[in-house]
């Protein structure tokens, strides 16, 4: 075995460790969570060095594990596809989760369960690998399941609450609709060039001998949106991401970060090349990216639980993402995948110290005044907040320059709306960014005095992670640029995505950008500092709208009303009249009860007297006699009635 195989050995590691964990789920063994950080931890410096060795070498390797179907000329493998693309997002995966593994140390340390948990995340990591490092579309396929099953139980990890219970079920349940695109998709495929191996794929693409009709490439790359949309929280499909906020915080900060939100964008990356030949399905990507951005940020607006704010943002910033492939700037979405991480990471951990210091309470209208009280969580969460609203020198700043850019510059038709979207986007950022750092740390104190008696500060352990985090939220910036935009320090995209440099960035576009963030803080820090009298009276002037906003535009109801209740009458009315009237009636109670009637009718045959068996012997007889006279006499007729007994 090469250095390399070995290495994707090492991307293993969270599966083995997985398996460890259930097997100890039930015991509390400190060792046995260390084996499960570990495992995460390898995995992450195996992914360093196999980019290591493909920035030296600049090739694409792939290694194959074993054949799982062989039928003529169709050849499906197991394996590791290590392009640009899986390797930097399998090292963003590992390290990311690495240090949510060990917040979790300390945050789930009362869990009396805290080991399954840790194999749930463990799976979690590796389901994700196995997306990203996919070969082929029905690996890609099985990780995207994977990845659907482990949020189910990381989502409704306590069961003991029905919301949480609720919550998960909802998010498998639109997964599953979202996930008929990808199917579609993988048929279109098929059908069209008869392979499912992404290299082979990708050669066909270039050839445009091999290339179908225009109308069935939109149609395709339509059916791998649509499955992105479920995925990353796309308007319509947007409505498991909120409630999905009743899972332990580290989890929804491992969902919202670097794992399951991201395949939808990493989906739409990956196929880059066959997106570039769908021009119509690039504009539905950026009308729905667009109003996702916008709709999602507006209803941050209005939300009072820290985590469901952060969940709509999410869904917002993917927004954006969208918006950059739209515009063929992938390796822009791409960057911005990875700031968007990093600091949507820093936020929910320290979203989750917060939380935890205030006796497990969301509600940021019962805090306020907690800058003194939790001094190191108020200072990062005032760099996350500036890293998410493009702060000068942040990471946040240089990826969404680079996708103004990108949108301002595009030629695709009403770029110039489309980066006025952009601004408002910006804009609308950094009121609920500015909101959330106001009303959590500044004015007076909303929580019980029994509440901040008992505020716990910040613990080593969750500590660390944030560090790093703080770092990367800060620093990954030029970096991030000089790598994935300029491919700089020796690193190419090659032939893994389609790359289009982005024009250079005038002045005015940044001072525009600095000005309407400058704006959204006055605006947050005014309307923050208003007193709730004020406050009110302006809020009566658009109840509407904003009782709207709150109640998410009305789409659960709406889906409730048009869509579920429906389908459950239909469901109630097929079940009483077509399973219990007449499949049942004529089926499994139907014959059973023939039988029974039957058994009945020749019982009272059965007298117990001689003379009726008698009678009844003689009866055959005379009718086997008549039988045989009937044949002598009429041949033509018996032969013909038994010709048809034969067919039968």
């Amino acid at each position: 075995m090469n250095f390399l195989e070995i290495s994707c050995l090492f991307l293993l590691l969270p599966f083995f460790g997985a398996i460890f964990s259930y097997i100890k789920a039930y015991n509390d063994y400190r060792s046995g969570i260390w084996f499960c950080i570990c495992s995460v931890f390898l995995s992450f410096i195996a992914s360093c060095c196999i980019f290591y060795n493909f920035i030296s070498t600049q090739l694409v390797e792939t290694i194959y594990l074993f054949t799982w179907i062989k039928s003529g000329t169709i050849k499906i493998d197991w394996g590791f596809f290590l392009d640009p693309l899986s390797i930097l997002m399998v090292m963003i995966i590992t390290f990311i989760s690495s240090l949510i593994h060990v917040y979790s140390m300390e945050y789930m340390r009362e869990d009396p369960n805290k080991m399954l948990f840790f194999g749930h995340l463990n799976f979690f990591t590796f389901m994700m690998i196995f997306l990203v490092t996919a070969p082929n579309m029905l690996q890609l396929f099985c990780g995207w399941e994977g990845i659907s099953f482990i949020s189910y139980l990381l989502i409704g990890y306590w069961h003991n609450k029905p919301a949480a219970v609720t919550a998960s079920i909802k998010a498998f349940s639109i997964n599953r609709i979202s996930d008929v695109g990808l199917i579609l998709a993988i048929g279109s495929i098929f059908s069209l060039f008869h392979t499912l191996d992404f290299e082979s794929l990708f050669m066909f693409l270039k050839k445009s001998e091999y290339l179908p009709d225009a109308m069935w490439l939109n149609i395709i790359c339509l059916f791998l949106f649509f499955a992105a949309m479920g995925k990353s929280a796309q308007f319509g499909l947007h409505v498991w991401l909120p409630n999905a906020m009743e899972a332990p915080t580290p989890v929804s900060a491992l969902l919202h970060s670097a794992t399951m939100v991201t395949a939808g964008v990493f989906l739409v990356i990956r196929f880059s090349s066959l997106f570039e030949l769908a021009f119509l399905a690039k504009q539905v990507m950026m009308f729905v990216g667009a109003l996702t951005g916008l709709v999602a940020g507006l209803i941050a607006l209005t939300q009072n639980d820290i985590k469901k704010i952060i969940a709509y943002s999410t869904s917002s910033q993917l927004g954006l993402m969208f918006m950059a492939c739209a515009v063929d700037a992938y390796a822009v979405a791409f960057f911005y995948l990875c700031v968007h991480a990093f600091v949507k990471a820093l936020i929910f951990l320290c979203a989750g110290s917060i939380i935890h210091a205030m006796s497990h309470e969301q509600n940021i209208m019962k805090m306020g005044g907690l800058k003194t009280h939790l001094r190191f969580s108020y200072y990062a969460m005032l760099a996350g907040v500036l890293a998410l609203i493009g702060f000068p020198l942040t990471a946040g700043f240089y990826s969404k320059e680079c996708i103004a850019s990108s949108i301002y510059f595009a030629t695709i038709p009403f770029s110039s709306f489309y980066f006025s979207i952009f601004l408002i986007l910006v804009f609308v950022t950094g009121l609920y960014a500015w909101r959330i750092f106001f009303v959590v740390f500044y004015g007076k104190v909303n929580a019980g005095d029994q509440v901040i008696a008992h505020i716990q500060k910040i613990r080593k352990v969750m500590q660390y992670p944030i560090d790093l985090l703080i770092l990367c939220a800060v620093c990954m910036g030029y970096i991030g640029f000089e790598l994935f935009v300029k491919q700089s320090f020796g690193f190419s995209w090659g032939d893994s995505i389609v790359v289009r440099m982005p024009e250079y960035i005038p002045l005015w576009m940044k001072l525009c950008m600095f000005i309407v963030s400058l704006l959204a803080f006055t605006v947050s820090y005014f309307a923050c500092n208003l007193n709730n009298r004020k406050l009110s009276t302006f809020l009566e002037k658009f109840s509407k709208i904003y009782e709207t906003l709150k109640n998410g535009l009305y789409l659960e109801e709406l889906y409730s009303q048009k869509i579920i209740f429906p389908l459950l009458r239909l469901g109630s009315s097929f079940y009483q009249i077509g399973d219990r009237k007449i499949i049942d009636k004529f089926g499994p109670e139907g014959v059973p009860k023939l039988v029974f009637k039957a058994s009945e009718y020749l019982k009272k045959l059965q007298t117990g007297y001689l003379p009726h068996y008698v009678f009844i012997a003689i009866f055959g007889v005379v009718l086997i006699l008549t039988s045989c006279i009937a044949i002598r006499i009429f041949p033509k007729v018996a032969s013909e009635f038994l010709f048809a007994v034969g067919h039968l």
